[in-house]
């Protein structure tokens, strides 16, 4: 008897939800189950973002990532990153600096979008990417001025200083930007990048764009090939 009450229950609560729907207009129906099913629904993008994450560093178990560069508030949908692949591997080989092996691979992820305007894309992509990050699965980051100086503030990028030599740093120093970290220290973590042949010719960006080296990276000796490939013409 408790059983039936209870479909019963269900049963009429889903008929109530469908009458107030069913007098809505499709994008007024979209916002009225986003607002009342928010909680249910962040919670299952935190579980996917999550479950990617484990698929990442169990892929990674069987192959080695020699760099991975996440280009974060990229034109995504215009942008091939399997031809940014394809292309600084090919620049790698031609260079001489290295011939990747066959369980090698090199990643360049073009789909994280951190857009505060959206709070639903923006909370699954932010814990994706911080996600990332602690798991140190992101050697590279690029990123639009106002997002890069925030995570900056963060300290989430390296001293430039740390990795590149005298002469790297005398090349670029028309390219070096230095932005405060959390301790309120001015530091060069940035290199413009804004007219990178590589990114205009792939149309990454469309507005000025700074790269840097993640903190906890454990994959630097790829880091300044990468950047010197973005800057070659």
């Amino acid at each position: 008897m408790d059983d039936r009450k209870l479909k019963d229950r269900v049963r009429d609560k889903i008929r109530e939800e469908w009458g107030k729907l069913r007098l809505l207009s499709w994008k007024a129906r979209l916002a009225y189950v986003w607002d009342y099913y928010k909680p249910l629904m962040v919670g299952i993008i935190a579980v996917i973002a999550v479950i990617n994450i484990g698929i990442t560093v169990f892929h990674n178990l069987q192959v080695d990532t020699l760099i991975s560069a996440y280009m974060v508030n990229c034109n995504t949908y215009y942008v091939d990153s399997e031809m940014l692949t394809e292309d600084f591997t090919e620049y790698l080989a031609e260079t001489g600096v290295k011939e990747l092996g066959k369980n090698e691979e090199i990643e360049i992820d073009t789909s994280i979008l951190l857009d505060d305007d959206d709070y639903s894309s923006n909370y699954a992509y932010q814990m994706k990417f911080t996600a990332v990050i602690s798991a140190k699965l992101c050697d590279v980051a690029l990123m639009d001025v106002e997002k890069f100086t925030e995570y900056a503030g963060w300290s989430y990028f390296l001293d430039l200083r740390e990795l590149l030599t005298d002469e790297q740093l005398e090349k670029w120093a028309d390219r070096i930007v230095y932005l405060e970290n959390e301790d309120g220290e001015s530091i060069p973590c940035a290199l413009d990048l804004t007219d990178s042949p590589i990114l205009e010719e792939y149309t990454v960006y469309s507005d000025t764009v700074y790269g840097g080296v993640v903190v906890n990276s454990e994959n630097m000796e790829l880091c300044v090939p990468f950047f010197e490939w973005l800057l070659s013409e």
